[in-house]
């Protein structure tokens, strides 16, 4: 076993009662930090692994490391410390309590957890994120995932168009900045700081301690029904989003009542060259992790021939990441000046030939109005409410709202 409490009092009486003749278990290695466990657990050797609450840098995307390397992890506090059970569970470490002076009682206990053999609850899923059990019919929020192919197709502007539209009918709408390449939400908004939200939502994942309050907390307050998470604030930081915390994440903001609206970046590929190594971090992991993990999908392509002949040959890859989400198709920048007589009729003609998609939700180009959007941080709403865009968008958002949600329409 791999031992990693240094916190405890009883560690150095442990490791010498474990390390005599005939003891029941064999201390391979005594680790003073998470990333110091990891190692050792990779390098092989032990089966199991027991943590204190109190271990440093101990978060999910350890544990993940450790179930990765298939090793059963046990948690390990004394009784009456409270504070320490409650972070381990946190967690989700199965753990166990043992007696302050008694050494050869704690022993046993850790002795008799060992052999229970539920004792190891992670499972690292294909994607390097932890498992997340959840119940989609019973989960008081839903999680929607915009997506487009590369190209600048306008999904930023669409998603903050759907959560915009979605406050202002009375859903209360978080609005995820999940670009790792070029994330601009709090450009768009006028939100101009160097705190990323997703970050600190993603630190609190995965130290265990992520909860409705402190993705709130974590949130930029637009106005009383619309928060904004927002992005890295440079590309170089999105090492920062790990899988596991990001899995974390999508289901604390399920758990959240209205919808959290995911501004996900381009990237589909999962760099099978890597997938043998899950310690290496993935930069697409928030794209990934995002898509597979919505209730729903919108996949926003613009209205030219090539925005189309990438939008089509994306859906191929979002339907295989997630192939039973139901999906919705927007066009963005719809307009004559490329596409000729009847540019939506060809946009939806062209998609459901290539693609098999019958709906498509067209936007009208109004370059004028989203030129206004982005010299004043507002939305569109806001700017041109009687935009052609802005109505098209207002309805499409109604349709995506929650069917519980007991909207109320805000006059334009």
């Amino acid at each position: 076993m791999l031992l990693a409490v240094p916190d405890l009092q009883q560690e150095a009486d442990l490791v010498s009662w474990l390390t005599r003749p005939g003891a029941p278990l064999q201390v391979t290695r005594r680790c003073v930090d998470a990333v110091d466990l990891a190692g050792a657990a990779a390098a092989g050797g032990a089966r199991v692994a027991v943590v204190s609450a109190g271990l440093p840098r101990l978060g999910r995307d350890t544990l993940a490391r450790l179930s990765a390397a298939h090793m059963v992890v046990v948690g390990l506090a004394v009784e009456g410390d409270d504070a320490g059970l409650r972070r381990l569970r946190d967690l989700d470490i199965p753990s166990v309590e043992i007696p302050a002076d008694d050494l050869e009682g704690a022993v046993a206990v850790l002795v008799g957890a060992l052999q229970d053999p539920q004792a190891s609850t992670r499972e690292a899923s294909a994607d390097g994120a932890a498992a997340v059990s959840r119940s989609a019919a019973t989960a008081p929020g839903k999680v929607i995932a915009v997506w487009g192919p590369t190209g600048a197709p306008g999904r930023t502007s669409v998603a903050i168009g759907i959560a915009d539209e979605l406050a202002r009918l009375g859903v209360p709408a978080l609005l995820v900045d999940a670009d790792t390449y070029g994330g601009a939400v709090s450009t768009h908004l006028g939100l101009l700081d160097d705190v990323s939200g997703i970050v600190l939502a993603c630190r609190q994942a995965d130290a265990g301690t992520l909860d409705a309050a402190g993705l709130a907390a974590a949130a930029r307050a637009v106005d009383s029904r619309l928060r904004v998470l927002t992005g890295i604030p440079r590309g170089s930081r999105w090492a920062e989003l790990r899988p596991v915390a990001l899995g974390r994440l999508w289901e604390v903001c399920r758990a959240t009542p209205g919808v959290s609206i995911v501004d996900a970046g381009f990237g589909l590929e999962r760099d099978e060259e890597l997938l043998h190594d899950t310690r290496t971090p993935r930069r697409h992991a928030a794209t990934l992790t995002a898509v597979a993990e919505a209730d729903e999908l919108v996949a926003v392509g613009t209205a030219d021939p090539v925005g189309i002949e990438r939008l089509v040959h994306g859906l191929e890859d979002l339907r295989r990441v997630a192939p039973a989400t139901p999906l919705h198709v927007v066009v963005t920048r719809v307009r004559r000046g490329v596409l000729g007589r009847d540019p939506q009729g060809q946009v939806r003609d062209a998609i459901r030939a290539h693609a098999g998609v019958a709906a498509v939700t067209c936007i009208p180009d109004d370059r004028a109005a989203y030129d206004e959007c982005l010299r004043e941080g507002r939305t569109l709403a806001e700017v041109a409410p009687r935009s052609a865009a802005r109505g098209v968008l207002r309805e499409f958002a109604r349709s995506l709202a929650p069917a519980s949600a007991e909207a109320v329409g805000v006059p334009a």
